[in-house]
């Protein structure tokens, strides 16, 4: 098998613009973005809204405010990786649309990472307006001060692990037959199966430093502030005991992003319409 079969040449760079043009149109078209968003605005808000009503003070640092804020962005990561790549290829075959694509002159591996790319885009936009409305309320309560590199650097690791969660997604929509059942599996494969293994390998004494989801907790980690009593992957279990490190929790993410994404690749090409 060869790969290179797979990678675009230059003429499809090109259609492969065409297609994640027409993917994030068509993300907008379904309100998928707008519905993100809103969550990517509110959840954030929440934290800066509910201390005062409440009577309650603000954290001591930013950086514990920051931890307790991306508290959620875990699971905003998940589903929106799930939302806009569950059905990025299953459902080409599912509802037959690919009769009508598959046969242009584009090539499939162009289409299928149009797609991918589309994916990767709308997750970041979201992870990026979360930050935004973050930094925001850094500045009012803090000052700029209250901007830190650790941020900065927290930001960079949702990013990476929005690829990461990108690719198993799409991995689970090249292979299934319904769009419904990758969504599905990719979501709780994420929010639950793997956070409960993780938690499993912790009161064996093993270090799951090799699942996705225990290396995203790095999110929050490298503020140096704990991980804020967060909810979602990683979270709510009182058994941690291994802190992920950073550069293998790179390395782990970077290596879920690529092979999967190759692996997805592989096996949509191989796919035929029934």
């Amino acid at each position: 098998m060869n790969l290179l079969n797979y990678i675009p040449a230059l003429d499809d760079f090109k259609n492969m613009y065409l297609s994640v043009r027409f993917e994030l149109l068509k993300h907008l078209r379904r309100k998928r973005v707008i519905i993100t968003l809103a969550l990517a605005i509110l959840i954030p808000l929440i934290f800066l809204t509910v201390p005062p009503a409440l009577g309650q003070d603000y954290a001591d640092t930013a950086n514990d405010f920051v931890a307790s804020n991306l508290a959620f962005i875990s699971l905003l990561i998940i589903l929106s990786g799930a939302i806009f790549t569950g059905d990025a290829i299953s459902g080409e075959f599912e509802k037959k649309t690919g009769l009508l694509l598959f046969p242009t002159p584009q090539r499939k591996s162009s289409i299928f990472m149009g797609k991918y790319v589309a994916a990767v885009i709308s997750t970041w936009l979201i992870v990026s307006i979360y930050y935004l409305v973050t930094i925001l309320e850094i500045s009012s309560i803090y000052g700029a001060s209250g901007i830190t590199i650790e941020l900065a650097q927290s930001f960079l690791l949702a990013l990476l692990y929005s690829t990461s969660v990108v690719s198993i997604v799409f991995f689970f929509s090249s292979i299934m037959k319904k769009a419904i059942t990758s969504t599905l599996i990719g979501f709780f494969l994420l929010m639950m199966i793997l956070p409960i293994i993780t938690t499993v390998f912790t009161v064996a004494e093993v270090d799951p430093w090799f699942i996705v989801t225990h290396d995203g907790d790095l999110i929050t980690n490298v503020l140096g502030a704990g991980n804020g009593g967060g909810f979602g992957p990683g979270h709510g279990f009182n058994l941690t005991t291994f802190e992920p490190e950073l550069w293998s929790g790179i390395g782990v993410m970077s290596a879920y992003t690529i092979i999967l994404f190759l692996i997805g690749i592989v096996f949509a090409n191989r796919r035929r319409m029934e």
